[in-house]
C-alpha cells in the first residue's frame, strides 16, 4: 500500500465514523501534497532547463509525501497543498545547492528526506488546525473538530 498504507494506516482503526473520516482526511492530504509538489517541481525544472524532467517530478512527488507525513492527520486540505508546494521549493533549492557544492547525492536523498522531512515536522506545528500556538490538535484530537451537539 506504500505511503497510503503508512499514513492512513496510522489511524490504527476504521471501526467508528470518526476514525474512517480521519483516514479519508489523511488520504486526501497525502494525495494533495504529493500531487502539488510533483507539479511544482515539474514546472520549476521546465522553467530552469526548458525540458520536462520526469525524474525530477518523481522526486518532487516524494518530497510532497515526506513533507506531509508528519502532519497528514492534523492539517486541512488547503494547508496540505501549501505544505506540498513549500516542500517542492525546498527540495529544488536543496538539490541545486548540493549540486553547486559538488556534494555527491545522485538520487537527491538529502533534498527529499532531509530538507523536506525537517520542513514536514515544522509544518505539522505551523499548520495544525488547533486554536493558537499553545494548543495542538494531533491524531487524538479529531473529535475536537465537532461542536457540542456532536
Amino acid at each position: 500500500f506504500g505511503w497510503y498504507g503508512f499514513n492512513c494506516g496510522s489511524t490504527l482503526a476504521m471501526s467508528t465514523a470518526a476514525k474512517g473520516t480521519l483516514a479519508a482526511q489523511v488520504a486526501m492530504n497525502t494525495t494533495l501534497a504529493a500531487a502539488t509538489a510533483g507539479l511544482v517541481v515539474l514546472m520549476l525544472r521546465f522553467a530552469m532547463f526548458r525540458k520536462y524532467d520526469i525524474g525530477g517530478m518523481c522526486n518532487g512527488i516524494l518530497a510532497g509525501l515526506v513533507s506531509i507525513t508528519a502532519g497528514c492527520g492534523n492539517v486541512e486540505c488547503g494547508s496540505a497543498v501549501i505544505i506540498g508546494a513549500v516542500g517542492a521549493l525546498l527540495f529544488q533549492g536543496a538539490s541545486s545547492l548540493l549540486q553547486r557544492l559538488k556534494v555527491d547525492d545522485p538520487v537527491d536523498a538529502f533534498a527529499v528526506h532531509g530538507a523536506c522531512g525537517a520542513w514536514g515536522v515544522l509544518a505539522a506545528a505551523f499548520f495544525d488546525w488547533g486554536t493558537g500556538v499553545d494548543y495542538f490538535n494531533g491524531w487524538n484530537g479529531w473529535g475536537c473538530v465537532s461542536n457540542d451537539d456532536g
